[in-house]
């Protein structure tokens, strides 16, 4: 007995320094980022029988196991998919919230100086000085509207920079993965790898940090790792790569592909945060999602801007007698048209023109031409789709959106389905917005027609006039005569373009009160009383104010978002929209924060180390070992003892 009794005492102090071990690991990895508590599992060895009895023989050390819970691991992970992404789009918007507060906050002063100036002008038309104090505050738009595209712009590049250094880190990421998948294969074989595991799941957190990732285990280890659920990262001991490349149609949009192994120039593309989630997918959400459409609600604003000061500006005339020329840039300039149609078919370009600044919603759409010839457009911010059987079906409903699209296709090389196209129409407008005068005396103050009610007249209209052509209205010596009957009629008499005298008779509508001559709109406002009369002539001097008040009525006037916003308001909806914005997603990376902090404590309830627990453990291990190094010297004392005995 007394050599079972060694081997007894033997086994429990190996168990004992196993657990000592473990222990101090333990201890020694609490700071360790993804480790797993570890514990020696312990079993008896096998009895032996002797005079009718059973005696133990000791215990040996079965396993080290992890304390880990794979549902608890799968929950942190979801849930830090989550508030990373939810955290990363919250701090981007944050930036994108301070410039927008700082450049709606410099517009609305630049906007009232200039409303101010204008106000001065119309007081005084021929003083130069207010003039020049005119354009410079139109200046100051010019340059707060040109900055902030710079800004975004800027920012957008760095996104893209941003993303192709995130899929490089990705791809190392998968690439640890697999060799840790075929480390851990072959360690297997000998035992569990513990510390390897925790590696890989590390691996897979950080992973899982980037893009929203879903787990599939095997029977040898392995784990392969999935994008989203759809596509493969990991498979085994093979790593998918992640690459950026230019995208399409806009070749300024980083895309992202999956490039498997041995690819051979095979790559499956990711549509954006479609499929992603994460911080990769947060970055392309605001690239996409509110970076661009941003661009475009501003370049809303500036190109409404442009078209409203030019159309009064080309009405009236400068004080050197001479029409009026564009204040702002033509917003329908061929280039600027060109700018705002992306296509990836080469032999396929468009323009996009501008047909009602009130009616544009600051929207960008995909176009897809599909395999019956007809297309399919998509509002990239809501998702929104509409069909169209072809392209006269297409800008009926454009026209509802402020603008008409022409494409232009090479006959031999014409659209083919799947060609996808991207249309902007107000993406530039800001950068595009260039102040066209040079100098306060081109402003056109003066009108450069004069409507005069006679005398006699007892009702309370009043005649408002707008002309394609300065050349169609009134010329000099050359009045026209708007004149109403008894019977609810109304008569132009008029000099037509050829010199003719000519006599349009018309019935006056409350509802409709327009009548169109010689490319001349005449609107009637208020009430004509029977008998009424007004004499339209050219104005008879360029220092008028006419249309420098025109110019001022702009301030209050409601022309954007179909007649319900003025400038001023359209920039602060535009300003409040990514306040708001900015607000709820702080509240929701908030709440997720909160439901993976939850997550985490829950799993370290089980895996994480406890200093007092261990501390315990050592004592209790440390006991164990000198208890079985007596056991030992017990036993080799009595074996002495038996040999002493003569």
């Amino acid at each position: 007995m007394a050599v079972d009794m060694y081997q007894t005492g033997v086994s429990g102090l190996l168990a004992a320094q196993a657990q000592l071990a473990t222990t101090g690991h333990n201890i020694a990895n609490v700071n360790t980022e993804g480790y797993n508590r570890q514990r020696a599992e312990q079993a008896t060895t096998m009895h032996m029988f002797s005079g009718g009895n059973f005696y133990g023989t000791g215990t040996r050390v079965t396993d080290v196991t992890r304390m880990y819970q794979e549902y608890a691991f799968r929950d942190v992970l979801v849930n830090n998919t989550e508030k990373a992404g939810a955290e990363a789009l919250y701090n981007h918007l944050t930036y994108l919230d301070k410039t927008m507060t700082s450049v709606n906050a410099g517009l609305a002063s630049s906007l009232d100086d200039l409303y101010g100036a204008i106000n001065a002008v119309a007081d005084n038309p021929g003083n130069l000085g207010n003039r020049e104090l005119m354009l410079a505050n139109a200046q100051d738009i010019v340059d707060h509207f040109n900055e902030f595209y710079s800004s975004l712009e800027q920012e957008k590049m760095i996104k893209n920079r941003d993303i192709e250094s995130r899929a490089d880190h990705i791809s190392s990421l998968t690439a640890g993965i697999a060799e840790l998948n075929q480390q851990i294969m072959n360690a297997g074989q000998n035992g569990t790898p513990n510390d390897l595991l925790d590696q890989r799941d590390r691996l897979i957190q950080d992973l899982g940090q980037q893009v929203q990732i879903t787990t599939l285990k095997d029977s040898n280890g392995m784990i392969s790792v999935m994008l989203n659920g759809r596509e493969p990262l990991v498979s085994g001991n093979q790593a998918y790569q992640m690459e950026a490349r230019p995208g399409s149609p806009d070749h300024q949009q980083t895309e992202l592909y999956l490039v498997p192994p041995n690819s051979n120039g095979q790559a499956t593309r990711i549509k954006g945060s479609q499929a992603l989630g994460g911080e990769m997918g947060a970055l392309f959400h605001y690239r996409d999602q509110v970076l661009g459409p941003n661009l475009s609600d501003m370049g809303k604003t500036a190109i409404a801007i442009a078209d409203a000061f030019n159309k009064i500006q080309t009405q009236g005339v400068d004080l050197n007698g001479e029409p009026g020329k564009n204040m702002f840039n033509d917003i329908n300039d061929p280039e600027a048209m060109a700018k705002r149609f992306v296509g990836n078919n080469p032999n396929v370009t468009g323009e996009v023109e501008i047909t009602d600044t009130g009616k544009l919603t600051g929207g960008e759409y995909s176009l897809k031409y599909t395999s019956t010839g007809g297309y399919e457009l998509t509002d990239i911010t809501t998702g929104k789709k509409e069909s169209y059987a072809d392209i006269t079906d297409l800008n009926t409903g454009l026209e509802q959106l402020g603008f008409q699209l022409t494409l232009n296709e090479n006959p031999a090389n014409s659209l083919a389905p799947g060609d996808e196209m991207l249309i902007q129409p107000t993406r530039q407008g800001a950068i595009d917005l260039e102040l066209q005068l040079n100098t306060g005396d081109q402003i056109a103050a003066s009108g450069s027609v004069v409507v005069s009610p006679n005398g006699d007249n007892t009702g309370t209209a009043k005649l408002e006039l707008s002309a394609d052509n300065q050349a169609h209205l009134p010329q000099k010596d050359s009045p026209w005569t708007v004149s109403f009957d008894g019977s609810g009629n109304y008569t132009v008499d008029y000099v037509d373009s050829l010199g003719a005298s000519q006599s349009v008779t018309a019935a006056f509508d409350p509802n409709n009160p327009e009548i169109t001559v010689e490319g001349v709109t005449i609107k009637v406002s208020g009430t004509p009383a029977e008998f009424d009369q007004f004499e339209i002539r050219q104005a008879g001097g360029s220092g008028n104010n006419e249309n420098a008040l025109a110019f001022a009525e702009l301030q209050n006037k409601k022309w954007l978002n179909n007649g319900k916003s003025t400038v001023t308001d359209s920039l602060n909806q535009t300003a409040v929209g990514i306040g708001s914005l900015t607000r709820n997603q702080g509240v929701k990376a908030e709440a997720a924060g909160a439901a993976y902090q939850q997550s985490y404590d829950r799993m370290l309830s089980t895996s994480g180390v406890n200093l007092d627990e261990e501390a315990a453990n050592l004592l209790r291990f440390q006991q164990s070992y000198m208890a079985a190094a007596r056991v030992v010297s017990t036993a080799s004392e009595t074996m002495n003892t038996l040999l002493q005995i003569r």
